[in-house]
């Protein structure tokens, strides 16, 4: 189940979030996580104040004291026809009452469920008329209990009440999908709507923050990839079309709740938080062994390429690279914590490497089922609800109960 690529066609809820710049003195001592007395790995603080930690690939928790996933909930059918019967999610989202807030794409409505997993209801349909949508990116609980539909086919953000009730709608420009949607709510209420940036003539977006009353305040531009990316293209007669190379890794940023930049190296494990005027403020890696692209990979490869190679596209297979990136993916909790997707030899998503708020890496979290990075799963104190995926492919919203050993409660 790999992750979605970002197309063009969330963010995590506004919850507490301890602050992550942290001085070597806090990122060493225990933050509630375990013991770090056996950790080995080092923090400094540079002269422009950027935080630097490096983690060596052994954890911080002992053997036998790791934190352990257990399904509690799940939602969804493969023989239902109704709104346990999902097609295509986009995001998820969940409200004080514990009620799971569920985004389907091609029924193009949000399906409402309570603790249990019942269904409360729906809400919205395909349309343009108020409370409709025509192509929703991101459903979101806000700060008051409203929920926020992003439906930028329709130049607008929808906001229902906690009935579900239509309440109003904001005005913002559209035309265009992104998948994951980069904009949301922020930890202090302000709200971040991506607006078109083609300065450079390639489709890129910079953020717009708006006020509590949603009035546009700044404009903030996320972190760039550096490196020049290879990939495999089609070229002629006006086409154009663009295939990753695969297991070459891949740079992803995205804007935390506290309304800093995050960005990742995925090949080599290297994560970066800027602060909203680019300045940076923490770097974390992690050491690796990077696992080899077996035969079997490459066939996979080749199956996963057939959409490229139907419309005459060529593929090098030596341009393949011998080793696989470090990770695919990476989510924030509610205290703060890291949580990163890392490239196994199982099925992506049965194991997320978890680093506290410092940065030091607590460990690997093994999961009962492959999580998916996308949609992005809201991990809170003590739940992670997200998505996975059966052997046909088939969606199912989860709910995964957090167990700590005593000893490293967090």
């Amino acid at each position: 189940m790999p992750p979605m690529p970002m197309t063009t066609r969330g963010f995590d809820r506004p919850r507490s979030f301890l602050p992550l710049l942290l001085g070597a003195a806090v990122a060493l001592s225990g933050c509630g996580d375990g013991p770090s007395a056996g950790w080995g790995g080092t923090v400094d603080t540079l002269a422009s104040g950027q935080v630097v930690v490096a983690n060596p690939a052994d954890p911080i928790w002992a053997e036998g004291r790791e934190w352990r996933l257990v399904e509690e909930l799940r939602i969804g059918s493969m023989d239902a026809v109704g709104p346990e019967l999902f097609g295509q999610l986009r995001s998820i989202d969940v409200d004080d009452a514990g009620r799971i807030y569920v985004l389907e794409a091609h029924a193009q409505e949000v399906r409402v469920f309570d603790r249990d997993g019942r269904h409360v209801r729906s809400i919205g349909r395909k349309g343009g008329g108020p409370g409709e949508f025509a192509e929703p990116a991101l459903a979101e609980i806000g700060p008051h209990g409203d929920l926020w539909v992003v439906d930028p086919d329709n130049n607008r953000v929808s906001v229902f009440d906690s009935s579900g009730a239509y309440r109003d709608a904001h005005p913002v420009p559209g035309g265009f999908v992104i998948l994951p949607w980069p904009g949301g709510f922020g930890r202090d209420g302000s709200y971040y709507y991506p607006v078109p940036d083609a300065s450079d003539g390639d489709f890129r977006t910079k953020l717009v923050r708006y006020d509590a009353a949603m009035q546009p305040v700044d404009t903030l531009t996320p972190p760039r990839d550096p490196v020049q990316r290879d990939y495999f293209e089609i070229r002629d007669e006006g086409r154009f079309m663009r295939a990753a190379i695969p297991f070459s890794g891949s740079f992803q940023s995205r804007l935390s709740p506290r309304g800093t930049f995050w960005g990742f190296f995925t090949g080599d494990y290297r994560l970066f938080e800027l602060s909203p005027d680019g300045d940076t403020l923490r770097t974390i890696t992690r050491a690796f062994d990077p696992l080899p692209v077996t035969a079997a990979d490459r066939e996979e490869a080749r199956k996963r390429l057939e959409w490229f190679t139907r419309q005459g596209g060529e593929v090098d297979w030596a341009r393949l690279p011998d080793h696989k990136p470090a990770a695919s993916a990476f989510a924030f909790d509610d205290d703060g914590r890291v949580w990163v997707w890392p490239v196994t030899e199982g099925a992506p998503g049965e194991a997320l490497d978890v680093f506290d708020a410092g940065g030091r890496y607590l460990g690997r979290v093994r999961s009962p089922v492959p999580l998916s990075p996308f949609p992005r799963p809201v991990i809170g104190s003590d739940a992670i609800i997200g998505v996975t995926e059966s052997e046909l492919e088939v969606p199912y919203v989860v709910r995964l109960r957090i167990e700590r050993p005593e000893a490293g409660t967090g």
